[in-house]
């Protein structure tokens, strides 16, 4: 079943306008009769199944049937921190980061970032967003999560119960368990991850991040790409936190 965000509380109906996405693709891309049902999620992440009862050209009113009760999102709160990426690999690195459950998504400017993100800025914000949206849609989230480009010194200085910087130079020395160790933490609530741009992280950078209470971690023995390390790190925390 199609599921969709509202930006406000439901009560017992909702009527979707022909200005709204949600119009758009519910009514002409779905074609929505009566009787046709979706799920929708309002602003305090409650479910309900509701289900067309008119329609006409400017407006569908939908009556709620049904409430459930369900929770598709990681015991704990997780931001990952990357470099925007060349072509469309940022695209798709917030679509599966998205379906793999992160909370908030933060573009930031390092010494090896390739990408000038200050172009289009506001561009670029509005189409990750919609990329976002649409993935937590499908996925069946009960959060958009949210993405923000920030400078450097905003992530060091970020607040968490954890911190950890994927670093392939732990694991090329054999380092293990710090990354496991810091998930299966029963006190973790918010987790930082840190992951560098194509040419990863410099040396300085990760010294600046272990300065303010960030660890160092590997992701196992293979070398990861930039859009592929945190999608490993979100599956891994799901195994161990959902799984396990």
């Amino acid at each position: 079943m199609q599921r969709y965000f509202l930006n406000r509380l439901i009560d017992d109906k909702i009527i979707l306008t022909s200005d709204q996405d949600i119009f758009k693709h519910f009514g002409k891309v779905m074609r929505a009769r009566i009787g046709s049902k979706a799920e929708f999620v309002d602003s305090n992440q409650s479910v309900f199944v509701g289900e067309v009862d008119s329609v006409s050209n400017d407006i569908i009113s939908i009556k709620v049937v049904s409430k459930i009760n369900t929770n598709s999102e990681l015991p704990i709160e997780v931001t990952i921190v990357v470099s925007p990426l060349k072509n469309d690999r940022s695209d798709w690195l917030i679509q599966k980061a998205t379906e793999l459950g992160v909370n908030h998504i933060i573009m930031a400017d390092m010494k090896r970032t390739v990408v000038d993100w200050h172009k289009q800025l506001a561009k670029k914000q509005a189409r990750f967003e919609k990329i976002a949206k649409s993935a937590a849609e499908q996925s069946h989230r009960l959060m958009i999560p949210s993405i923000e480009f920030v400078n450097w010194q905003t992530v060091c200085n970020m607040k968490k119960d954890t911190g950890i910087v994927a670093w392939e130079e732990s694991a090329k020395a054999g380092e293990k368990l710090a990354f496991v160790t810091q998930i299966t933490d029963q006190d973790l609530k918010h987790l930082v991850l840190v992951f560098g741009p194509e040419g990863g992280l410099t040396t300085e950078e990760l010294e600046i991040l272990e300065s303010n209470g960030y660890i160092a971690a590997g992701l196992g023995p293979r070398i990861l790409r930039a859009e592929t390390a945190p999608l490993y790190a979100l599956s891994a925390i799901s195994t161990l936190c959902e799984l396990s």
